[in-house]
């Protein structure tokens, strides 16, 4: 708590000897001097008033010093800049937090992966890797290494490391997201399903996982399971511009074209929306319906043009 200092001023009320100048038949001059009182009562002069308290007071205040933050309020605020995307403050707070506790691996962990959210993925390997020299079955370094080659794409490695980390800790549900992700690549959409489903039952708030399950049952085919996937995405305020289209497009293949427009209208622009679900009535076989959006899209936004044109061009040759 920061302290204020407060300083009582005593109000010295300072006045000069007052000439009152009487004249009389002698022309006198009398000197009157008035009856006020300094600030300070018992001193007889200002230059007498003790100034040294005034200091002591303040010497006082100085003393009380602020508290210090620990290391675990360090880490808090460390996970609260991480969230909000602030990476290079976040790993600012995790170094003062590890200046208070050195040993504190978990905390080395969230550096590393406060590298990795920031592109520093040499770093935060390098930085994962002295973790494990340190402490060979700490899982979430296995699972940092794994999100560093995820992103290289060197995906049978991470596939290696995502499940030596659940080996380590089966509870490591951002690992069984990353395996999901791995099959999806793959299109082996069941296998994906079936590891979105296993992070879910361990993490049930991940909207962005539902938005993935929503993907794999979309590609697979299983349309009534990517709506409810979606909209269960959305129920956990995982508003993303993706979900949105995602569910735009699975409406559409359900022929749903109202609502696939308005899911679209979300996600990205009016313009864009409309060429979106010309694309829809397009790959359904429907080419007026088609054209007329295409040309909507255009009308809406002329830089939106050449994409929408050539959809459109595309739409009179399987007319034609």
């Amino acid at each position: 708590m920061i302290l204020k200092k407060t300083k009582r001023y005593t109000i010295l009320p300072i006045f000069g000897l007052i000439y009152f100048s009487l004249i009389g038949c002698g022309s006198k001059t009398i000197m009157v001097e008035p009856q006020v009182k300094y600030g300070n009562p018992s001193q007889d002069h200002v230059r007498k008033i003790p100034q040294v308290r005034y200091k002591e007071r303040s010497d006082s205040v100085k003393k009380n010093k602020l508290p210090e933050i620990n290391a675990d309020e360090y880490e808090k605020l460390g996970d609260a800049m991480l969230s909000n995307g602030k990476y290079f403050m976040a790993f600012m707070q995790y170094e003062n937090s590890l200046k208070k506790n050195k040993e504190n691996l978990r905390v080395e962990y969230k550096k590393g992966v406060a590298l990795l959210r920031g592109g520093r993925n040499e770093e935060a390997q390098k930085l994962f890797q002295l973790i494990l020299k340190k402490k060979s079955d700490f899982a979430p370094a296995h699972e940092g290494i794994g999100r560093v080659n995820f992103k290289n794409k060197l995906y049978h490695i991470a596939k290696l490391n995502f499940e030596k980390a659940i080996g380590l800790d089966p509870l490591l549900w951002r690992s069984y997201g990353y395996l999901g992700n791995l099959h999806d690549l793959r299109k082996e959409y069941d296998q994906a399903v079936k590891e979105y489903k296993t992070a879910l039952t361990i993490k049930p708030a991940a909207g962005f996982i539902y938005n993935n399950l929503g993907v794999s049952f979309y590609r697979s085919g299983r349309y009534k399971e990517a709506i409810d996937s979606f909209y269960q995405a959305l129920r956990l305020k995982y508003t993303s511009d993706k979900v949105y289209n995602n569910m735009g497009r699975v409406l559409v293949k359900l022929g749903l074209y109202d609502k696939a427009l308005e899911a679209f209208k979300k996600g990205s622009s009016e313009a864009v929306a409309y060429n979106n679900i010309g694309v829809g009535y397009l790959n359904n076989g429907q080419t007026d319906e088609a054209a007329q959006c295409f040309k909507k899209a255009i009308e809406l936004s002329p830089q939106f043009y050449v994409l929408a044109n050539e959809n459109l061009k595309k739409c009179r040759l399987k007319q034609k």
